[in-house]
């Protein structure tokens, strides 16, 4: 968990006069309304000839062999043997609540979209002075997490109601003296719903459930395909059991994360993670989970604490995951966090832009590959190494965040005997640097607290080379590169590369660029990151180690390119 003091960590970064970037960077994202809500894939799963069937009005009368016939969700989850197929209809359904204990396959009806929410419709609303209040009502999801996780300005992140007024959100307040149109109010004491604009001839809808599928007991092998899942108070999805499939899924408006992962070899791939309150996934002991093809976007609309646990995906505590070929954006928080004792990590081919944090986080973990990423817009940080070891960082493409590209140090070791044997230490080490494009930062790109260049800051930061470095001018930003703490004698800044390399003997192939014409890419302002013709990073990068090359999907021991390889780059825009 990131314990770090963000004032230091501006302070570090807003040296000479940078700080108003930091609050304007145009990385800077938020959530927004889902005036605009994601739709449901449109899917074509072959239906295999004993497949059982629901709709939102099934019976459990039916017989649920025919689509003619189809049972309710519950009674099919319950009454169908183990290995079964369960189809939706198109439709919305309410009222589930399920516990899968058993292997299954959950998927959509060809074409059709079957929403499942949360949520119940709320009617006969009495006017109360100039708001409006529902009587009976039985719902509540006060705060139950740690205190840590929110955000002293948004004490009621953590309070898991939520209303939509047209699909449009609701602010939750805590009192009724506060409720004003746009906003709501729970009294459980009293069994009162109350809101702030007139609900006449509008659909209101409010969460009454927690989850909408939880896989426990023989659920393994499961697969969950083509649906949407929406207003649960907590997570759309808990995965408790091992080899889950979540497959061209909608996920949004949950009250904390559309998916919790709690077990192994999870397969989440082509879903849509957005608009949850806190994360779009959070895995813990989620080892050798793929994450793959999936949109994670506009997560923590309930604005829980950056510093803590808000992201687009964060997991603890998980070794062997893959994520690859993601879309990472408008998150209101770290894009991709991963974080405390997770071990061998492989990040390639995403595109991270536009978050209102960092864009990929590694901390207090151990062996990683990030590379062929499309970082940009981030801020503060594209990418950040923070008390982590042996990451390899190949071939991004790094750009316009405010410090493309951070490694730092604080004084966080691991405790844990047979942790500390395998490596995990939470100390800053071997971190490798090559092939990157950093390309127009706002803010200054290393940092590495050391009084003594070559020894402990050779430690954290052992190489970087063949990396090239664009700026539009020679003040842009002032310090090229940072390498110490500041405030302190350990402190040293570098106005060019030539410099950098003189002072550590780093950098001897790397590329510095300052011209107000980029020479790089096709169109950077309108975030098309190809190589155009001519470019000076073509064929200018070292060739790649086998296991880098394997995880990003092209051929080892070959010149590359710098920056990006893959053709994410071409449709990042």
């Amino acid at each position: 968990m990131t314990k770090f003091n963000w004032q230091q960590i501006k302070t570090l970064l807003f040296t000479k006069g940078l700080l108003t970037v930091l609050l304007l960077s145009p990385g800077a994202a938020s959530a927004t309304s889902n005036n605009s809500v994601p739709e449901i894939k449109n899917t074509n799963y072959a239906i295999p000839s004993d497949a059982y069937f629901v709709s939102p009005d099934g019976q459990d009368t039916n017989t649920g062999r025919t689509v003619n016939s189809p049972w309710s969700v519950a009674k099919a989850i319950a009454a169908a043997p183990s290995d079964a197929t369960i189809i939706f209809r198109g439709g919305v359904y309410r009222d589930v609540q399920v516990n899968i204990r058993k292997n299954l396959t959950l998927q959509a009806y060809p074409h059709e979209k079957p929403w499942i929410k949360g949520s119940v419709v709320v009617n006969d609303w009495v006017k109360d002075g100039n708001i409006w209040r529902k009587d009976g009502w039985e719902h509540s999801f006060p705060f139950k997490g740690q205190p840590e996780s929110l955000d002293k300005n948004y004490p009621l992140a953590g309070h898991r109601d939520m209303v939509f007024i047209n699909n449009v959100t609701q602010k939750q307040v805590g009192s009724k003296s506060q409720v004003v149109p746009g906003t709501f109010y729970v009294d459980a004491a009293n069994k009162k719903l109350y809101i702030g604009s007139n609900p006449a001839g509008k659909t209101v809808e409010s969460t009454a459930k927690e989850f909408a599928f939880t896989t426990s007991n023989s659920a393994e092998n499961t697969v969950i395909r083509g649906l949407g899942i929406t207003h649960y108070a907590d997570n759309a999805i808990n995965i408790r059991r091992p080899n889950v499939t979540l497959e061209n899924n909608t996920l949004i408006w949950n009250g904390l994360n559309g998916v919790l992962l709690t077990d192994t070899d999870a397969v989440l791939r082509g879903n849509i993670l957005s608009y949850n309150g806190r994360q779009g996934v959070a895995g813990v002991y989620a080892h050798r989970m793929l994450l793959e093809n999936n949109v994670l976007s506009h997560n923590n609309v309930e604005n829980f604490s950056k510093q803590w646990g808000a992201a687009g995906i964060k997991t603890i505590w998980t070794d062997g995951l893959v994520w690859r070929d993601n879309l990472v954006e408008h998150n209101n928080a770290i894009g991709l966090w991963i974080d405390e004792s997770t071990t061998n990590s492989t990040v390639v081919n995403n595109v991270v832009r536009k978050n209102a944090s960092i864009g990929i986080m590694y901390e207090i973990a151990h062996k990683a590959i990030i590379a062929s990423n499309v970082v940009y817009e981030n801020a503060p940080a594209g990418i950040m190494i923070l008390n982590a070891s042996s990451a390899r960082i190949y071939n991004n493409t790094l750009v316009r965040n405010h410090a493309n590209l951070l490694i730092k140090e604080t004084p966080r070791n691991n405790t844990k005997t047979q942790e500390i044997a395998d490596g995990i230490t939470w100390i800053t080490r071997n971190t490798v640097v090559k092939n990157n494009i950093l390309w127009n930062s706002n803010g200054p790109t290393f940092f590495a607290p050391s009084c003594e260049l070559r020894e402990q800051s050779r430690q954290m930061i052992p190489v970087t080379d063949y990396n090239a470095y664009y700026r539009p001018a020679v003040n842009e930003p002032q310090n090229f590169v940072v390498w110490g703490l500041s405030g302190s004698q350990c402190f040293n800044t570098f106005r060019t590369l030539a410099s950098f390399v003189s002072a550590t003997g780093l950098e001897s192939n790397g590329l510095e660029v300052t011209n107000s014409n980029d020479p790089f890419f096709v169109n950077a302002e309108a975030n098309d990151f190809r190589l155009k013709s001519g470019s000076p990073a073509i064929k200018r990068g070292e060739a790649l180690p086998a296991d880098i090359a394997h995880a990003m999907g092209v051929p080892a021991g070959k010149v590359v390119d710098l920056g990006a390889l893959q053709s994410q780059v071409s449709i990042a825009h």
